[in-house]
């Protein structure tokens, strides 16, 4: 008859704890990894006035009131960058 590996109640709980202590440093260093991952905004030719009808406030990548998914820094609504990528339902006029 073959005999399953078993582990201690005491064991499991230590290793479980051990587990429970190091989910916080993860979770830490998964936000520190993706805010340095956004482009400086003289890397997307940022600018705070609107090109040709396209506006942040407009883009998929805009996040109200003054922010973006991909853009590091305070972004104006009314700005543009060469990441523009237009919301789904949404129109630009010329």
């Amino acid at each position: 008859m073959e005999q399953k590996p078993t582990i201690s109640r005491r064991k499991f709980l230590k290793l479980s704890s051990c587990s429970l202590a190091i989910l916080p440093v993860a979770i830490i260093a998964t936000d520190r990894t993706r805010a340095q991952v956004k482009a400086k905004k003289e890397a997307v030719n940022y600018q705070d006035t609107p090109n040709n009808g396209q506006k942040c406030v407009d883009c998929q990548l805009f996040q109200p009131p003054n922010a973006c998914i991909v853009v590091d820094g305070d972004i104006s609504p009314e700005g543009w960058c060469s990441l523009f990528v237009l919301k789904q339902g949404n129109a630009t006029s010329d």
